[in-house]
Formats: structure tokens, C-alpha cells, sequence
């Protein structure tokens, strides 16, 4: 008889570890816990099976991984490891889109379009568009009246959005532009992963999908109109700067669709992260009276002058304190994914083409190892702060698909926030729930009403209740932080 040779065994990927799957709907119900609390699901599995996990246990489509290192194999390695959101994009929305913006592209097209788009947010651009911020935010904070009560996420909304609108192509939608913002607020509100469009991919009359569709739609129109009428001319705002836009081998300049993909993902990412970050900032300063106190003092010597004030807005050394301490406890968006289009592997696991790989800024911003307590509100920690990388400080990403105008959304939040406590001290008020509501950003789920007192009233910090307490330790009472 012929010997049959052995073949060596096939080696057995190492199940990853994770939660098991649920009973009766298994990985399902795990999909929908994460996308009902992104930020509680991730803190549970980060806490219980280190840095690399699967959405279940032996998962090979979903993982996370967690901590600089994974951050650095995944947000840089642009060839294994894709933006997820063109994926994640329901195919009668690519299909109503007229272009897409960096957020959804990947590879040779992203590395293209990021090059022409990027001289737009130099730091020489970006000191131009500082005065029509801190006008127009004068203007805004010039209309607010002793003992107003209102909700302060509402009007950082509109006057991150009334900003972003200017600075991009010159239209101030206070005054001549309102059909624009209000396309914007409806597509924010539709949004294109929200579990009723997730769950009803149905594009029938009345159906969130349709809704959103046809926003789209408008909204493309509308700024199509603007790409139009600047053609003809002329201007001085970004828009202008990417319409002259060429690339380095003079090739064409950016079509009118792809302006308006770039355009749609610059209002919508450069108003919701500042407006959400500025909304945390005066709910957590409203906490802690001493800093607020400390923080009122520095910007309200700032020079009178606009001119001046931009001058000198950079060198105040608590107000950049704050501003990163916010972006520590609270980054924008507070998870990231990728999709891997090449097998690869994270921590000893395999992770095969197709999988979805989620990392987060907001569990490798509590590394006890670099933020010692690190759940505690804390700015002067970076006045002796050791060496940071970029990949265990990161609110704006990092890798190819950083954030192209996060110096501009610093400049803006620290000019807003300067303005604000020049004139007023917004009390956020007793008894006020604040809690999170993660979807691409993580934005105060009920709002942040606050009452306006003049700056020196004295403050004592109104009890608040809700899960900020998971998130910022304003209290020594043991409750549940998450693990931390």
C-alpha cells in the first residue's frame, strides 16, 4: 500500500475573547446593546477582556481594540484598515448623494482630495477665520439678558453652525441663509445611522429614510446653488479656496460634486464636535467653581479689541488647559471604526478581511498610567504633564484620517468659551440631568439648561444628576464609573 503522508494540522484561530452571546437573539442582542451605549458596552468589555475583544466571544466580524498601541496599528495603517463609514452607509444614501466628503473616503482618492482641501486649515488660514468667529460669537453672547434660562447645547448648535456656515462660504444664516440651516438641523436629526433607519431601510412616504433622502437631496441643491454662485463671484471664505484648489501635477480642480460632499462634511463635523465640546465644557466648569472662577479671571483680561484678543487667545495657559481636559474626559467621538480590507491581526488574533474593528479615545483617555485619576476634572495636569504620544492623546483621530480642521475647532472653542465668560457665568441649573447620547458624537442627551448670571456672581456648583457622574468624578460617593 501507497503511505499517505500526514498533512500538519491546520493551526485553530485563538477564539477572542468577549461577552457571551445573548440567550435566544445570540449576537444580535450584543449588536444592539453596543448601539444603545456605545460608551457603557465598550468600558465593559475593555475592563473584563483587555485590550482585544470581540462584540461576543470567538466573534470574527466585530472587535475592539484598546490603548495606544492598537490605536497606532489601526487608525495608521490606512491599507489594512478602512474608514468604516462608506461601508456603514445604506445604499439608497450613496445613491442620493451628489459627492462624499473625507470622512467616507479611503486610499489614493482620500490621499488626493486631502491634499487639496488641506491648505484651507493651514494655521495661516486658520488665523484669518478667527475675527469672524469672535464677531459673530459677540454678536450672539451681545443678545443674551440677565436671569435668561435656556438650553445651552441649543445655542452652541446654532452659533457653531451659523460660524462654520460663514467661514465656509461666506453666508451668515442668521440673516440671509435660514432655508440652509434649517436642511442642516434636519439632516442632523435624521441621521444617516440612527437605529430607525437602521432597522426600517425602507424608503416608503413619511419612513425616516425617505425623510432623509430627500433632505439630502435639498441640501445638495442648496449648496449647489452657493458652489454656483461663487463660480461667478468671487470670495474670500474657504470655499473660495478650495474652488482654486489644483493639484500638485496642476490637475483639475474639485467638481462641483465633490465640493459639495466635501462642504456636507464640514458643516456637519465642524459644527456638531465644537458645539457638543463646548456644551460639556460649561456644564463640567459649572461644577467646578474654582476653575470657572480661575478661567474667568485669565480671558477677562484679554484686550477689548478684537485684533488684540485673537493675538493673545493662544498664550492663555488655563484656557488651554481646559479645552484639553475637556477633549480628555469627553472627546467628540468617543469610538472609531474601521473596517479591515486585508487579513491582519491585533494582539495575537486574527482579524479577517471584512471585520469591523472599533477603537476608543474615550477609554484610552482614562490610562491611570498617564492621567493619574483620571476621571477627575483636572487642568493644571498639563501644565506637568510627561511626554503624550499622539496615539494616547487623541480627540481629533489621528494617522491619515485626523481630523483636517482641528486646529481650527480648537481656535473656535477657545474663543467661544473666552466670549461667553467675558460677559456672562452660565449656571447650569439644580437638579439638571446630564447624560450622553452617543451616535457619531456624544452630545448631552436632555440638553444643558442654564440660567445667566454675570460674570463674579458668586457660584457654588447646582447639583446635577444623570451619568456625567460615570464620566467625571463630581463627587466622592461610590457609584458605578464605568470600571474606573
Amino acid at each position: 500500500m501507497t503511505e499517505i503522508a500526514e498533512r500538519p494540522p491546520v493551526p485553530v484561530p485563538v477564539p477572542v475573547p468577549g461577552p457571551e452571546p445573548a440567550r435566544l437573539l445570540g449576537r444580535r442582542l450584543n449588536r444592539q446593546r453596543y448601539f444603545k451605549d456605545p460608551v457603557g458596552y465598550t468600558c465593559a468589555v475593555y475592563h473584563r477582556f483587555g485590550p482585544v475583544s470581540g462584540l461576543t466571544h470567538g466573534d470574527r466580524q466585530h472587535f475592539f481594540a484598546f490603548g495606544a498601541e492598537q490605536n497606532r496599528t489601526v487608525l495608521l495603517d490606512d491599507g489594512t484598515f478602512h474608514t468604516a463609514f462608506e461601508y456603514a452607509t445604506p445604499p439608497m444614501i450613496k445613491a442620493a448623494r451628489r459627492g462624499i466628503g473625507l470622512l467616507n473616503m479611503n486610499g489614493p482618492p482620500h490621499q488626493a482630495a486631502r491634499r487639496l482641501v488641506a491648505p484651507a486649515f493651514r494655521a495661516s488660514a486658520v488665523r484669518g477665520y478667527g475675527e469672524a468667529v469672535a464677531l459673530i460669537t459677540r454678536a450672539e453672547v451681545d443678545s443674551w439678558s440677565q436671569g435668561d434660562r435656556f438650553d445651552l447645547s441649543v445655542r452652541m448648535r446654532e452659533l457653531t453652525l451659523r460660524i462654520v456656515c460663514l467661514v465656509l462660504f461666506g453666508v451668515d444664516i442668521a440673516e440671509d441663509a435660514r432655508p440652509l440651516g434649517r436642511l442642516v438641523q434636519r439632516m442632523l436629526a435624521l441621521r444617516y445611522f440612527a437605529p430607525s433607519i437602521r432597522y426600517f431601510p425602507f424608503n416608503v412616504p413619511g419612513a425616516p429614510l425617505a425623510r432623509l433622502l430627500g433632505v439630502i437631496r435639498d441640501l445638495d441643491d442648496a449648496l449647489d446653488g452657493i458652489v454656483a454662485t461663487r463660480r461667478d463671484g468671487g470670495g474670500r471664505d474657504l470655499l473660495s479656496g478650495l474652488m482654486e484648489a489644483r493639484a500638485e501635477d496642476g490637475g483639475p480642480a474639485l467638481s462641483a460634486d465633490e465640493l459639495i460632499g466635501h462642504l456636507t462634511t464640514f458643516i456637519v463635523a465642524g459644527h456638531e464636535t465644537t458645539s457638543n465640546t463646548l456644551s460639556w465644557a460649561f456644564a463640567i466648569l459649572d461644577q467646578h467653581p474654582d476653575i470657572a472662577d480661575a478661567l474667568t479671571g485669565e480671558v477677562g483680561a484679554l484686550p477689548e479689541d478684537v485684533e488684540s484678543r485673537l493675538a493673545e487667545i493662544d498664550k492663555l495657559p488655563l484656557l488651554d488647559a481646559v479645552v484639553k481636559e475637556v477633549l480628555r474626559l469627553m472627546p467628540p467621538g468617543p469610538n472609531t471604526s474601521r473596517v479591515a480590507v486585508a487579513p491582519t491581526e491585533l494582539g495575537g488574533f486574527e482579524i479577517p478581511p471584512g471585520s469591523q474593528v472599533v477603537t476608543s479615545k474615550f477609554v484610552t483617555h482614562r490610562d491611570e498610567s498617564l492621567f493619574p485619576d483620571p476621571l477627575r476634572f483636572h487642568p493644571d495636569r498639563w501644565a506637568t504633564q510627561g511626554p503624550v504620544s499622539v496615539y494616547q492623546y487623541l480627540p481629533f483621530g489621528v494617522g491619515p484620517h485626523v481630523c483636517v480642521g482641528a486646529a481650527f475647532a480648537t481656535l473656535e472653542m477657545k474663543i467661544i468659551l473666552a466670549e461667553v465668560l467675558r460677559r456672562w457665568s452660565p449656571r447650569v441649573a439644580d437638579g439638571a440631568d446630564l447624560s450622553r447620547d452617543v451616535g457619531l458624537m456624544m452630545a448631552p442627551k436632555n440638553g444643558v439648561s442654564v440660567i445667566l448670571r454675570p460674570p463674579g456672581t458668586p457660584r457654588a456648583g447646582g447639583r446635577v444628576v444623570g451619568d456625567i457622574h460615570q464620566m467625571v468624578r463630581l463627587t466622592d460617593r461610590d457609584i458605578d464609573r464605568l470600571g474606573w
